[in-house]
């Protein structure tokens, strides 16, 4: 009833054209157990007409309409997490590779990818073709000299499929692929400069 009240006066002085500003809102407390209804004690209710909240994807989706995230505890055990660093990148590869093989149930899908990076330089791109109903998962090392480097994957939409800091990509599992792409390999170099390797793995 209060605040009809204060609507209806404000109303009444607008409409006799005195001149006078609007009243300024007034906030009326809720009825006493509305808040506890509500479970949020002391929050009240969002304004209407705001827009929907956006959709969440789906789980195991990592931005990329081509490809759904795997997870697998016993690849993330092997390779996910380490400290991708080594004297020869190359030769470290292929050790966490084959090391995994078993749990990964996966081989080289393609020759050694070999270069140079600093810190100073902008990221460097490889392009990697996927086929539909594969799995992948990449292996990475860098020399000594890198302290901080990341391994990103887009798809041919540039959205992201991956990213990894550690010596696999994805850490936690593998990337399977519901279409035939071109995919993009990034690699970002955050601190040092030396140089790396990685290799494409697939079922």
């Amino acid at each position: 009833m209060r605040r009809f009240l204060v609507v209806t006066s404000a109303s009444v002085l607008v409409a006799c054209g005195g001149g006078a500003k609007p009243a300024p809102a007034v906030n009326v407390p809720a009825p006493n157990g509305s808040a506890a209804a509500s479970g949020s004690p002391g929050v009240s209710a969002p304004p209407p007409g705001l827009p929907p909240m956006a959709t969440m994807p789906p789980p195991g989706v990592a931005g990329s309409k081509k490809a759904k995230r795997k997870s697998d505890a016993a690849l993330f055990a092997c390779g996910g997490g380490g400290k991708p660093s080594a004297k020869d990148p190359a030769a470290e590869v292929k050790r966490v590779g084959d090391a995994c093989a078993g749990a990964s149930k996966m081989h080289a899908a393609g020759p050694m990818i070999r270069g140079s990076q600093a810190d100073k330089d902008a990221h460097q791109e490889h392009k990697v073709h996927v086929d539909a109903g594969k799995c992948y998962r990449v292996y990475f090392a860098t020399d000594e000299g890198v302290k901080d480097a990341v391994l990103v994957l887009r798809d041919s939409a540039g959205d992201m499929v991956a990213e990894s800091p550690s010596a696999a990509l994805p850490e936690d599992g593998a990337m399977c692929f519901t279409t035939s792409d071109d995919v993009t390999l990034m690699v970002g170099i955050g601190a040092g400069k030396g140089a790396y390797a990685a290799q494409v793995w697939s079922d």
